[in-house]
């Protein structure tokens, strides 16, 4: 079982404790903790972070990247974002697509059909370096990808794209996190550990309402072997929070 954390956490947790960073990345690596999910233009810009993350022996697990309506006609940050990746030995990128500018149903719409457009663009360019395009469950409803319908159209549309299953965005959608999963099942490749109080806010991995024990067997039966990344952002403590997560993820197996 592979885990790993966002590296804004670790980074928050710097923050929070007043530990050094090679402290942190060490205290992640003794939890279990095997690499770090995070934004690419971010690390991309951070060479004392990256040499830090590998002196840790914390591997880049995926790179996400925001993405606007510029980018439309303009594949340099998709560029960018492979490029990154690819020096840093991440296998998978996660592509969060533009907001809608407008929630009228016709503008959804031909806004979808646009990011089908760079879905497609991204997955072609990322196909010559062997890295795989994911999508998750994206907890903001005025997003492409933050309803389960707009997923399942993609991923027939696409072959190639696969699914960050994202376990606690759904809840904040409204939507059943256990009617999703054998909807999207056959594409999930990574999984984000997140948990959600009975208010939606995050919390640590197993101290909330979301069914992890019941997604973990489900995984299993599909011989999942992916990343299981450790989320809660703007956690109060993101270093305990970080442990007991760890701990539970482990325990589970």
């Amino acid at each position: 079982m592979k885990i790993s954390i966002f590296l804004e956490h670790l980074l928050q947790a710097h923050e929070q404790t007043g530990k050094s960073i090679e402290e942190i990345f060490s205290t992640a690596k003794n939890c279990g903790i095997d690499g770090i999910e995070t934004n690419a233009s971010f690390i991309a810009s951070q060479e004392v972070f990256q040499n830090q993350l590998k002196k840790a022996g914390l591997s880049v697990s995926q790179l996400y990247e925001n993405y606007d309506w510029k980018d439309f006609d303009n594949d340099c940050k998709m560029k960018n974002h492979i490029a990154t990746a690819k020096k840093l030995g991440a296998e998978k990128i996660l592509f969060i697509p533009p907001y809608f500018s407008d929630i009228k149903s016709e503008t959804i719409q031909a806004e979808k059909e646009k990011v089908i457009i760079m879905i497609k663009k991204i997955c072609n360019l990322a196909k010559s370096e062997n890295i795989t395009v994911t999508m998750e469950d994206f907890d903001n409803l005025q997003n492409p990808s933050s309803k389960l319908c707009y997923l399942e159209e993609y991923i027939k549309e696409i072959p190639e794209l696969m699914i960050t299953f994202d376990t606690g965005n759904f809840l904040a959608n409204g939507e059943d996190v256990l009617s999703a999963y054998p909807i999207l099942k056959d594409r999930i490749v990574n999984v984000h550990c997140k948990d959600r109080l009975s208010n939606v806010s995050s919390c640590p991995t197993g101290t909330g309402i979301i069914p992890f024990k019941t997604i973990l067997e489900n995984l299993i039966l599909i011989q999942y072997n992916g990343n299981y990344t450790i989320e809660h952002f703007d956690i109060k403590n993101q270093m305990e929070a970080m442990k007991k997560s760890a701990d539970f993820i482990k325990n589970l197996k």
